[in-house]
């Protein structure tokens, strides 16, 4: 429900008319559509362009999934590939347990490492030039 509120002070004034505009009808239906047909060669582009960018779209979602560009069999692709660990680490200026552990495992947790090569070297404290055993993973 709505209420209009009405101010006497307030002067009403009338929006001025607006001119309608002149209605032109339009030729239309089945008849103008087949008059407004494009020649066939368009058809044709058209279809090309699609089917192009349809083989694009196809040939990169494979990219994007490995599935085009494997060399070697599948069972070598899907083996991990596991980095060399240092058997010792020296200690550099400004080292601590942390860096160094990041050094070797550039991503990921590091907090088990960090406990690995305390327990390994006798300690969380390092001075420089000391050689860290790296224990295995």
């Amino acid at each position: 429900m709505a209420a209009i509120i009405h101010l006497p002070h307030t002067p009403h004034v009338a929006p001025a008319p607006s001119p309608r505009p002149h209605l032109v009808v339009i030729d239309g239906g089945f008849e103008a559509a087949l008059r407004r047909r494009q020649p066939a060669a368009v058809y044709r582009r058209r279809r090309a362009a699609v089917a192009a960018a349809a083989l694009v779209l196809v040939v990169s979602a494979l990219v994007a999934t490995g599935a085009v560009g494997q060399r070697g069999s599948s069972a070598a692709a899907s083996t991990p590939v596991v980095e060399a660990v240092p058997a010792a680490v020296v200690v550099g200026p400004g080292d601590t347990l942390w860096s160094i552990a990041r050094s070797i495992q550039p991503s990921g947790d590091v907090r088990p490492l960090v406990d690995a090569l305390a327990d390994a070297n006798g300690g969380a404290a390092v001075r420089v030039g000391q050689r860290l055993v790296v224990p295995a993973a």
